[in-house]
């Protein structure tokens, strides 16, 4: 196994990762970390409680504010969906590629479903370069801001010599035959403008699709997950022993099978998916109490995760409860999926 780990840091709270190490497969698709909520500037305004539900089907979080000032107070409330970065030869999970909401995301106030604008905008950064907004050009010309999907190229390829220049000529786009990459990132922001009355407390619910990241096969043998690639897993997703001891043996059914030759077992048709969640860290203070659950989905599916504390509570459920707590990293996890190949 190759100890190399491909990552790229889009933007503080929000992640773009493939796994930690390993050749990386022609299937192999990268995963989008989402979350952080961004509260204006105030010191009225208290988070007494968030209660995270992860799984690879959806993401729900609940946040309960309270007022503690004598005046009612307007503040903008903001959630940045993950950057999108055109790349020539990377594969990205999107949820919802064909759609500006690309992850789903929903907004409830008080359990009443609640609308918030989403603002976009397209930047493009060249190698050692400052960045650019090209939103108005892109709009200009009637191309989709998403760096990704059938859309966009289709918009990019009828566009008149001249045009396409416009994006070709300053890096914005790559044309090459019939193959075209738009180069430039996509930032979306969900901005609501929520007002927390004096002396009360406020519910805020956002739910959305996470971007699950996945590569082909299972390489967790003890003979090749070292060295590197082994720290890199334990550092991401606190590995342990158990989680190895496991992850080794399905390893080694599944190349036994493969050896065999035939139909694989329904029950070795594994492979890695991993997905996170990046919890806001400084503009919302103190956590009052903090409720984590991670669900894994399957009982036979093995699961890895940091979460010092944490309990299982049911044969898919895992728990981690914290009161004044402070978080000091993101939530990755990493799933031996056994049910996601059919």
């Amino acid at each position: 196994m190759s100890t190399s780990a491909k990552a790229l840091l889009l933007s503080a709270g929000l992640a773009l990762a493939l796994p930690c190490g390993g050749a990386l497969a022609d299937d192999s698709v990268a995963n989008l970390d989402a979350g952080g909520l961004v509260l204006g500037k105030n010191d009225q305004i208290e988070l007494r409680a968030e209660d995270v539900f992860l799984s690879t089907r959806q993401i729900r979080v609940a946040y309960r504010f309270y007022n503690k000032g004598d005046k009612d107070l307007p503040l903008a409330v903001s959630f940045a969906l993950p950057d999108i970065a055109g790349e020539q030869d990377l594969a990205v999970a999107i949820p919802g590629a064909g759609s500006a909401n690309f992850l789903n995301f929903q907004t409830k106030v008080n359990g009443q479903q609640a609308e918030a604008a989403l603002e976009q905008h397209a930047f493009f950064t060249p190698d050692g370069g400052q960045e650019t907004e090209i939103t108005d050009l892109l709009k200009g010309l009637n191309v989709p801001l998403m760096p990704f999907g059938d859309a966009t190229a289709a918009a990019i390829r009828q566009l008149g010599a001249e045009d396409r220049a416009k994006l070709t000529g300053a890096g914005y786009a790559s044309i090459e035959g019939d193959s075209v990459t738009p180069l430039w990132t996509l930032r979306s922001t969900f901005t609501r403008q929520q007002v927390f009355p004096a002396r009360k407390e406020v519910l805020l619910q956002h739910s959305f699709t996470p971007s699950v990241g996945t590569a082909s096969g299972v390489y967790f043998d003890k003979a090749n997950l070292t060295g590197e690639s082994l720290a890199q897993y334990q550092k991401k997703y606190c590995t342990n022993d158990g989680f190895l001891r496991a992850a080794d043996l399905l390893t080694k059914r599944i190349a036994e099978a493969k050896a065999k030759g035939g139909e694989m077992p329904g029950d070795l048709k594994a492979q890695q998916t991993y997905f996170g969640y990046a919890i806001a860290k400084d503009s919302l203070g103190p956590i009052g109490r903090f409720d984590l659950t991670i669900d894994k989905a399957f009982p036979d599916n093995l699961v890895s995760f940091c979460a010092d504390g944490a309990q299982k509570m049911s044969s898919t459920r895992y728990e981690l409860k914290k009161m004044n707590y402070t978080p000091d990293r993101n939530i990755d996890v990493l799933i031996l999926d056994k049910h996601a190949v059919k």
